[in-house]
């Protein structure tokens, strides 16, 4: 087994081990249903602040998110990623009643698919689909974007996620979520991703979340809501 293997699998069972650890405290909390948001859930629409490490760096990011109009709620959210490398701004806009909704994101300056300083912007659209009500859900996601740079090759693309989430109760959750990239225009990309994440919140403003890909890129996080 490789250095890197192990190290992934080791990981994950710290994450079940801490996990384990706090289900005893975390159960004894009284949970206030009425402000309790769901922070499993990627749609979900809140003001925090969080921090994450792994063997990519350091990530810093802060959203603020409330109310646009009537049953539409919006939140915007910048990411300093991989110790500062490379920046995201996004924007979200929700439907509550359909729970579906949009995105505008943008990333800046970053390395990846073989290419340096590359800049991407795109646009979303996507929804969440309840399989087993209150336990296991799907979230679509379907974005069509464009890739530029000084020295990139301008490239038009289509990506699809399907972040699925199971939550044992309010507190811990695992989930998987499979990524489709398909380039369109330009730079030849054809790429398939998997991420595999489990995560516990503790209360209605605090999670923490541990993440692995098939990149073997582990990472974790912890999310403050204000």
């Amino acid at each position: 087994m490789s250095i890197k293997k192990l190290t992934k699998k080791a990981s994950i069972a710290a994450l079940t081990l801490l996990s384990s650890a706090l289900m005893v405290n975390a159960n004894a909390q009284d949970i206030d249903q009425e402000n309790w948001i769901d922070l499993s859930d990627p749609s979900a629409i809140y003001s925090g602040v969080g921090i994450a490490g792994g063997t990519e760096g350091i990530d810093v990011s802060a959203k603020y998110g409330g109310y646009l109009n009537g049953q539409y709620k919006h939140q915007i959210a910048v990411e300093a990623m991989n110790d500062l490398e490379y920046y995201n701004i996004n924007y979200k806009v929700l439907n509550a009643s359909s729970l579906s909704g949009f995105t505008l994101e943008s990333t800046w300056d970053r390395d990846f698919w073989g290419m340096e300083d590359v800049n991407d912007s795109s646009f979303g659209v996507f929804a969440k689909i309840p399989l087993i009500e209150n336990q296991l859900y799907v979230h679509p996601k379907v974005n069509l974007g464009v890739l530029w740079g000084d020295d990139v090759e301008s490239t038009t693309y289509i990506k699809f996620d399907a972040t699925t989430r199971y939550k044992f109760n309010n507190i811990f959750w695992a989930g998987i979520t499979p990524t489709y990239t398909y380039a369109t225009k330009g730079r030849d990309i054809n790429d398939w991703q998997g991420t595999l994440e489990a995560g516990v919140q503790l209360s209605s403003a605090f999670s923490l979340a541990a993440h692995v890909n098939d990149d073997e890129e582990f990472w974790a996080d912890v999310l403050f809501l204000f």
